[in-house]
């Protein structure tokens, strides 16, 4: 097994599961000296998240970590666009009175665009799984003050809209 850094639309146990099936939710967590930014071009050429490295301690971003069977990495590389606009690195995050060594997904520096925006379903996928693992208010608030806009495919917003329907519908996180 290895551990996986969330902070973006594969936060909610039912994104990732759907790409994953051994992805297996370990906690929330959040990592110091990052920021969340939707600045990343994918290959539907809206913007996606990035764990930004601003070497900041008052800056954080809130995440969650996962398990997945090793063998099974090659298939989130996949979605996530592993070497065309993400590459993967480990970082150390925050686990009890220790850290944990992950993997996430960093956006590669010629996939940053400050002037795109993502889509509606795939902000809503950030925000569903931020609610679900209990982020704080002010980070939510945060997210929901993104701007998005309409993703005009239709078939690729109906796939997207069926995922938070499904997301809706998975019991709520109970807190420990």
């Amino acid at each position: 097994m290895i551990h996986y850094f969330a902070y973006g639309s594969n936060l909610h146990p039912v994104r990732l599961t759907e790409r994953v099936e051994s992805a297996s939710l370990i906690t929330a967590t959040r990592v110091f000296g990052y920021q969340l930014k939707f600045h990343k071009l994918g290959q539907d050429d809206s913007a996606k998240c990035n764990l930004w490295h601003t070497g900041h301690p008052s800056d954080s971003v809130h995440g969650a970590i996962y398990t997945l069977a090793s063998r099974h990495k090659y298939l989130l590389d996949e979605f996530e666009g592993k070497d065309s606009g993400y590459i993967d690195s480990e970082i150390e995050v925050p686990l009890g009175d220790g850290t944990l060594r992950c993997f996430t997904y960093l956006a590669q520096k010629a996939y940053l665009r400050d002037s795109i925006k993502p889509y509606d379903w795939y902000k809503q996928l950030v925000i569903q799984g931020a609610y679900y693992l209990d982020f704080p208010d002010y980070y939510l608030q945060n997210l929901k003050a993104v701007d998005s806009q309409v993703d005009h495919d239709s078939g690729r917003e109906q796939i997207h809209h069926a995922l938070l329907k499904s997301i809706a519908d998975y019991p709520a996180h109970i807190k420990t």
